[in-house]
């Protein structure tokens, strides 16, 4: 019997001993999933911070700065769509920068308009979306400089209801970006990939992220100042002697039409370009560019587009497919923070037509008469997103063609935004109306003389104070 009792003691020893272990063996296996958890954030925080100083050090533009916060932050959190808010002088927050379908946090999208809003949203958000203060969940963080997450967006009050599903808020993230005691905007995350709810190690992510964001906005400005102190006289000069070889030698020579090019760099090399492509069947292919950035990278991307779009464009006849075709591209070959907006037309003077695809760029005039003695200039309207920017799917759906008549003593009129965006020194911008009321007050004047008098025009309100851009000026009119 004692001997009984003595076994079921050992034998009760030794399973309580294996439980022990085996609970002990959990923890260390949990510890170790929490330490690989925490490694992981830590490199994600890392990395960020390394890619945001070699956004910073390449290009201290405020905007490219936030286009990186947003993609890289809905990457590292596996978000399905990212906004930054950048906090306005008068406390209003004002959406910056957009990393895909991201649920406007202000006004409601009707589902009978989802399909129009889907592409014109991506492109219009920046200059749309505006949350007051203490406005929405935006607000509140803003006010209060602490994160939120809602893991259940259908049951918070604070989230905005869309009617439609692509912009239905399932789960959201919104931190603080602040540095200092200082509030620089709202960055925001929504709908992860997995359609599961953000965890806390999600927020916690999003959290640093927003902290880092906070301390990279602060330093842009004093890093910016640095960076055109060090750049190396060579590259300058490299990529200048690029953008001079790809740049058209001569403008074309037509009986039917008459071009006339200004174009003005910022700095030794730009991120304008312009072409002439051409067709068969008396047509004529023109191109106006502008890339991010500037330096070398941006004078070798606008070689490999320049030289990728000459190869592409001949096997087209609508410019549509034709950046279609481009975009499959370039998308593989750029870096995620760089992007090209364009415009490419096809001139038909045998159909006495225009053409036009526009890749997120400036909306062109068309200036036509409209009685013996007057004539008026009209922004040729139409959607689409930059090349670069978003995959060929989403690319495909946003770009259409716009084909319009272009006949006897019509002017069209491609522009950089260095035209319209030009400030004098109230800081007010030149604009596109007053472009356009140029353009129709100097409508029976030839095409050099349009594009001279245009430039004389910018110049006077500028005072021809020093050029925050590039400036590129593209004048055609029918003969």
């Amino acid at each position: 019997m004692i001997y009984f009792i003595i076994s079921t003691l050992c034998l009760l020893l030794a399973v309580a001993m294996f439980i022990m272990y085996c609970y002990d063996r959990y923890q260390v296996i949990a510890l170790g999933d929490e330490i690989d958890r925490v490694r992981d954030e830590k490199n994600i925080v890392i990395e960020f911070l390394h890619k945001t100083a070699e956004d910073i050090s390449a290009d201290a533009d405020r905007v490219k700065l936030y286009r990186h916060i947003v993609r890289a932050t809905a990457l590292s959190c596996g978000a399905m769509s990212a906004c930054v808010y950048e906090k306005q002088p008068n406390g209003s927050l004002k959406a910056k920068a957009v990393e895909g379908l991201f649920p406007p946090q202000v006004s409601k999208v009707p589902r009978q308009k989802a399909n129009q809003l889907r592409s014109e949203y991506l492109e219009n958000a920046m200059a749309e979306e505006t949350v007051e203060p203490n406005e929405g969940i935006i607000g509140e963080v803003a006010a209060s400089f602490k994160g939120v997450l809602i893991k259940d967006g259908s049951k918070d009050p604070r989230v905005v209801k869309h009617e439609d599903e692509s912009f239905k808020v399932r789960s959201i993230i919104v931190v603080p970006m602040v540095f200092g005691g200082q509030l620089y905007g709202v960055l925001a995350v929504a709908n992860p990939i997995s359609g599961k709810p953000f965890t806390e190690t999600d927020f916690s992510l999003a959290k640093s992220l927003g902290e880092q964001s906070g301390l990279a906005i602060h330093n842009s400005e004093a890093v910016s100042a640095l960076i055109e102190k060090s750049k190396l006289e060579f590259d300058l000069k490299l990529a200048s002697s690029v953008q001079r070889f790809l740049l058209p030698a001569r403008l074309p020579q037509s009986s039917e039409l008459e071009c006339a090019v200004k174009y003005r760099p910022q700095k030794l090399i730009g991120g304008d370009f312009y072409d002439f492509i051409k067709l068969e069947d008396d047509r004529l292919g023109v191109v106006i560019g502008d890339v991010s950035g500037k330096g070398v990278s941006a004078a070798i991307l606008m070689a490999l587009c320049q030289t990728t779009l000459r190869y592409i464009a001949p096997n087209y006849s609508l410019p549509s497919d034709a950046l279609k075709a481009l975009n499959a591209e370039m998308v593989c070959a750029m870096r995620s923070d760089m992007f090209i907006t364009m415009i490419y037309a096809i001139i038909d003077t045998r159909n006495s037509t225009i053409t036009l695809a526009r890749a997120g760029h400036e909306r062109p005039l068309l200036c036509r008469r409209i009685n013996s003695y007057e004539a008026v200039a009209h922004k040729i309207k139409s959607s689409g997103m930059a090349v670069g920017m978003v995959d060929p799917e989403l690319f495909d759906e946003s770009i259409e063609d716009k084909t319009l008549d272009f006949k006897h003593g019509d002017v069209f009129v491609l522009y950089t935004d260095g035209v319209t965006e030009a400030v004098d020194k109230s800081g007010n911008e030149y604009s596109a109306q007053k472009l356009a009321h140029t353009v129709s007050a100097m409508f029976e004047r030839s095409a050099s003389e349009i594009t001279r008098e245009i430039i004389k025009s910018v110049e006077r309100f500028t005072h021809k104070s020093e050029y925050l851009d590039d400036l590129t000026l593209l004048t055609i009119k029918r003969l």
